[in-house]
C-alpha cells in the first residue's frame, strides 16, 4: 500500500513539473505590445524577476492582491514600495537596452508614487486628531520616496526619445503638484 501512495506522489509530482514546464514554454512565446511589436518574455534565472521575465505577470497579480487587501495606511506604504521596486527594474531594463519596457516600468513607479501622495492626502484630510502625526510620519516617508523618484526620473530621462520624455515630464508635473499639496496639508496640521 506504501509503495502505492509514494508512486501516486510522485507521478503527481511528476505531472506537477511537466505543466510547469509547458506552463514557463507558453510564456516565453511572442505576444503582442500596446505598439504594435512582438516581444518574448524571457525565462532566466536571476536574484529578481524584472517586467521581461516570463513569470513577471505572477509578482504583479500577488502585488495587486496584497494592495487590495491592506489598509489606508499599508497602502500608502507599500505604493511607496512598489514604486521604489519599478525604480530599480527600470534601470535594469536600461542597463540591458530595452528602452520600451523600461519607459513602461518608469512610469508606472510614478504612477504609484503618485498615487501614494494622493492617498496619503486623503487621509491627512480626513484625519483624526489622533491620528494626524502618525499621517504626517507616513506624509514624510512618502516625500522622500517621491524626491528619490523625481532624481531618478530626472538622471534616467534623457535615455528616453521626446515621447517618452513628453510622458514622464507630464507625470512628474502631477506629482510635484501633489506633494506640494500633501506638504501644505501637514503644514497647516502642524500649526493646529
Amino acid at each position: 500500500m506504501k509503495k502505492i501512495n509514494y508512486l501516486c506522489i510522485l507521478f503527481a509530482v511528476a505531472f506537477s513539473v511537466f505543466i510547469l514546464l509547458i506552463s514557463l514554454q507558453s510564456a516565453n512565446k511572442a505576444r503582442m505590445t500596446n505598439e504594435g511589436r512582438l516581444v518574448s518574455g524571457k525565462f532566466y534565472i536571476a536574484k529578481e524577476i524584472l517586467p521581461d521575465h516570463s513569470l513577471y505577470p505572477i509578482l504583479m497579480v500577488v502585488d495587486r492582491l496584497r494592495l487590495e487587501l491592506a489598509g489606508p495606511e499599508r497602502r500608502v506604504y507599500l505604493l511607496s514600495s512598489y514604486a521604489n521596486r519599478r525604480l530599480f527594474y527600470s534601470k535594469k531594463l536600461l542597463e540591458k537596452n530595452d528602452q520600451v519596457l523600461a519607459l513602461t516600468t518608469l512610469s508606472k513607479a510614478i504612477k504609484y508614487i503618485n498615487q501614494a501622495l494622493e492617498e496619503n492626502i486623503g487621509l491627512i484630510e480626513k484625519a483624526s486628531p489622533s491620528k494626524t502625526e502618525e499621517y504626517q510620519k507616513l506624509a514624510f516617508f512618502t516625500l522622500e520616496n517621491f524626491n528619490q523618484d523625481m532624481t531618478f526620473t530626472a538622471e534616467y530621462k534623457n535615455q528616453f526619445n521626446d515621447e517618452g520624455q513628453a510622458i514622464l515630464d507630464s507625470l512628474s508635473t502631477e506629482g510635484l503638484s501633489l506633494a506640494e499639496k500633501l506638504r501644505s496639508l501637514m503644514n497647516q496640521s502642524i500649526q493646529n
